[in-house]
């Protein structure tokens, strides 16, 4: 197990679907051993749709089949399961006895109250959850003015990320 500092970890796939240039995925497979990758249709999200045969949903379903596929031809697959997330995957992370969960961050309040009450769950259970940068050229805290501050001024940015 060179250079690999767990046995197993677990990938959760949300909104990046694809099995190349995912910054969580080549994470855990650096890091694990073995690798389990899983999707979950959060009951959080679908409850709150409209109607229950909303489109984005087919699109979804249409995307995690196809990282199935992909993930299949590689000699995986994926786990898909339909409920609440924030139960889901620490409850999967337990019964696939992973010491590690990997995802790529999200920004959304509402995903990251999720995230935090995953990341709890999972620690209470001595697993750890670890996010990457994906989604984002720069984080939050790596672009910031002179006095280490977010900039109010738009020029100023543009000028300091293009110089990034």
């Amino acid at each position: 197990m060179t250079g690999r500092t767990h046995d197993r970890a677990l990938v959760w796939f949300r909104r990046d679907l694809r099995d190349f240039d995912h910054a969580a995925l080549c994470h855990a497979l650096g890091e694990a051993r073995a690798v389990y990758c899983a999707f979950v249709f959060d009951r959080e999200i679908l409850d709150a749709l409209p109607a229950p045969d909303d489109r984005r949903v087919e699109f979804i379903r249409d995307s995690v089949c196809e990282l199935d596929s992909a993930l299949r031809a590689r000699g995986g697959g994926l786990i898909v399961r339909h409920g609440w997330a924030r139960d889901a995957i620490p409850g999967l992370a337990v019964a696939l006895g992973v010491q590690a969960v990997h995802a790529n961050r999200d920004y959304e309040p509402a995903a990251c109250d999720r995230d935090a009450a995953v990341a709890q769950a999972l620690a209470d259970r001595g697993i750890s959850f670890r996010t990457a940068k994906d989604q984002v050229v720069f984080e939050r805290d790596e672009v910031l003015s002179q006095a280490g501050l977010p900039f109010s001024v738009f020029t100023p940015y543009k000028n300091a990320w293009l110089r990034r």
